[in-house]
Formats: structure tokens, C-alpha cells, sequence
């Protein structure tokens, strides 16, 4: 059972209703238990919203981001919602493998997709990234891609904590088809 419990359909602020009657996800735990953010969880809201369609990191790159941030904090419900993210997105089973099992050194990533792994993991581990790790991702990614990618992190992180604090139940998949229609109307994937 979870620890907090989720907000209450008829409780919801009108436009938090207006989510959970009309967005993939607005049905889902976790947006039900965000909802007792009253004054947070719009700005949240527009945080993922840009990530969805404005950043310059590719979408595929940033959800291996998201999978390595997933796994190190152990974010079992945000992990259930990105395994189907990363089916419809096309990521390789053996990639999502590979994370799940720490190796995130795998010949299976490219060069690139190693930097930004050892990024994500010194970001959310020691927080400081050492100079070695910073170089080798600056060489594949801008200042401003760097800066988003801390930001995918960061709130990734908050997602894992938040439901996994809460103990929250995991109740049903729905990532994979909104992330995949957000990312084709941002013009970011066919």
C-alpha cells in the first residue's frame, strides 16, 4: 500500500483534473500523488513538458539518461513506466540490460553513450563530476546539453525519490505512447 496516499479524484486543483480527464498520465499514481504539490507540481509539469519538446539532447540519448538515473536510485515505479518508454522509443533490450546490470561500460554503447553514462552516474553519486569524466562528456555534448542533461537528472531523481518515499504502487504503464507522441510533435523522432 502506499505510504502517502494519492490524491483524491474529486480533490484535485481544476486543473489538475483537467490532466487526469485528458493526459496519458494524469491517471497514473504518481501524478496523483505529485498533485499534493499544489503550488510545485505546475512548474514540474512545465520542467517535463520542456524536456518532452525543447532540448537539444536526442531523445533516445536522454531516455538512456533517464534509465542509468532510474537504476542507480533504484526508482522502481519511474523504472516500470521507462521500460515501456524505452520499447516504444526502439532502445535494444540489451542496452536497457546492460544499465539494469551496472555496466554501463558495455561494448554495446557507442562512445558518446559512455560519456554520457559515467555523467549521469558521477552526477547522481558524488554529485561533482571529475575533470576525466566532465572531458570526456563535453567532447560529444554542448554547455547547453550539458546543462540539460543535469536537469533530466535532476528531476529524475526527484521522481524516484518522491515515489519511493511514498512506497508507491506501481499501477499501470503509460509512458511509452506519450513520450513517443510528444517526441514526434516536437518534430525530435519520425
Amino acid at each position: 500500500m502506499t505510504r502517502i496516499p494519492l490524491v483524491a479524484v474529486d480533490d484535485l486543483t481544476p486543473e489538475q483534473r483537467d490532466a487526469y480527464d485528458n493526459k496519458p498520465g494524469g491517471k497514473l499514481n504518481l501524478s496523483r500523488l505529485l498533485a499534493h504539490a499544489v503550488t510545485i507540481q505546475p512548474g514540474i509539469g512545465m520542467a517535463v513538458q520542456g524536456m518532452m519538446t525543447g532540448i537539444e539532447v536526442p531523445p533516445l540519448e536522454r531516455q538512456i539518461c533517464v534509465l542509468a538515473v532510474l537504476h542507480l536510485d533504484r526508482g522502481a515505479y519511474e523504472w516500470a513506466q521507462h521500460m515501456e518508454v524505452s520499447r516504444a522509443m526502439g532502445i535494444a533490450d540489451e542496452k536497457v540490460a546492460a544499465i539494469a546490470d551496472d555496466r554501463f561500460g558495455d561494448p554495446i554503447f557507442d562512445d558518446r553513450e559512455k560519456a554520457l553514462l559515467a555523467f549521469t552516474r558521477q552526477v547522481v553519486k558524488t554529485v561533482r563530476v571529475d575533470d576525466f569524466v566532465f572531458n570526456a562528456v563535453a567532447a560529444f555534448y554542448s554547455p547547453r546539453q550539458i546543462v540539460e542533461l543535469i536537469h533530466v537528472i535532476g528531476i529524475y531523481m526527484l521522481f524516484a525519490r518522491v515515489s519511493e518515499v511514498a512506497e508507491l504502487e506501481i499501477d499501470a504503464v503509460a509512458g511509452g505512447d506519450f513520450w513517443k507522441k510528444a517526441n514526434q510533435q516536437a518534430g525530435l523522432v519520425e
